[in-house]
């Protein structure tokens, strides 16, 4: 085994993360700490197929961890995302494991989609990524704490996009929409910012109240991405109602098109209720995290407004049991009779 430059910068890797008869497309490195230094020995070259024989030696060895060099990084979130069925189909791996591996692919997609959002390579993946997302939900119960675990508190459009589609796709689940509706509602909540590319990082990112001028460029983007989308076979009429009515509010007073009550599709109702949680329950720059039972107050306080009362009622039950993050059985205080409308 050789050693590489002292001056080389690392990444630490789950001990699972490669796939036996896969080619590793970098080099894989294990380390060894000696007299408070680190040293990291070469274990795997890259362009080499990970057979039997080597996972056993990596087994053998007892390692947790195993690293890549920083700049390989790239390299490896594609070799995870070209091989997400097979970590998804993996008995091995545990429900955690995989949502891990499907969180951290997604992370990197939906930044590359916000870069360049004409890609139609892109959004490809997008797709691939929501169905492989779908079969790991459909596989067993547990999918849905471990895929809660992993999501990040910390809001970015592209964090926020991966979690509302998560979070959308285990509702679906629990409200029994089939395989082919799950595909195309997790589709629409992945890509339903992606108008968002369109707006200045100033205002995207911007600490305090916006202005009236600024409001408004903001509440351009389910129409300008709905533009970018609606042209391309891959995306369905289901899809493109999340992305175009995911601001859209149950009395009309939402945007684009101030549709109300029955004139908003399921999907658009769904995306109301999870967008509007999840971007209460991170870290945005003009307001800290709610917690999230404080969140479903205020969300519950604005149903008769914004939200379809009935699915809220719904989205309440299901927080309940699915989400780790939060306080222990919100569910039991804000389904009593004294909180939901009847």
């Amino acid at each position: 085994m050789n050693e590489p430059s002292s001056t080389e910068e690392y990444t630490a890797i789950s001990q699972n993360a490669l796939i036996e008869g896969t080619k590793i497309e970098f080099d894989v490195f294990l380390k060894n700490d000696v007299g408070g230094r680190s040293r990291y020995i070469l274990f795997c070259r890259g362009n080499q197929q990970f057979s039997a024989k080597r996972k056993e030696e990596l087994l053998s060895k007892n390692a947790s961890r195993l690293y890549i060099s920083s700049k390989d990084k790239q390299k490896y979130l594609r070799y995870q995302e070209n091989n997400l069925r097979k970590i998804v189909d993996d008995s091995s791996k545990t429900s955690l494991q995989k949502s891990g591996a499907l969180y951290q692919v997604a992370g990197n997609i939906t930044q590359n989609i916000l870069e360049d959002p004409k890609s139609g390579q892109n959004i490809d993946r997008a797709s691939a990524w929501v169905g492989n997302t779908v079969a790991h939900i459909l596989q067993n119960e547990n999918t849905f704490s471990s895929l809660f675990e992993v999501t990040s508190n910390d809001y970015r459009t592209y964090t926020h996009s991966i979690n509302v589609s998560v979070i959308g796709l285990l509702f679906g689940k629990y409200l029994s929409l089939d395989q082919k509706e799950l595909d195309s509602l997790g589709t629409g909540l992945l890509l339903h910012d992606i108008g968002k590319s369109t707006l200045p990082n100033e205002i995207l990112s911007k600490y305090g109240e916006l202005t009236k001028e600024e409001s408004n460029e903001v509440r351009k983007h389910p129409k300008a991405g709905f533009d970018l989308l609606e042209h391309r076979e891959d995306i369905d009429g289901l899809s493109l109602r999340v992305v175009i009515q995911h601001h859209e509010n149950n009395d009309g007073t939402g945007y684009p098109y101030g549709l109300a009550g029955e004139e908003i599709h399921l999907f658009g109702q769904i995306s109301r209720i999870v967008d509007a949680y999840d971007a209460m329950t991170s870290n945005r720059p003009y307001a800290a995290a709610m917690k999230p039972f404080a969140t479903l107050g205020v969300i519950k306080e604005g149903n008769k407004t914004c939200f379809n009362e009935e699915l809220l009622k719904e989205f309440i039950c299901f927080l309940g049991l699915k989400d780790r993050r939060s306080e222990s059985r919100a569910s039991d205080t804000l389904l009593s009779s004294s909180f939901v409308a009847k």
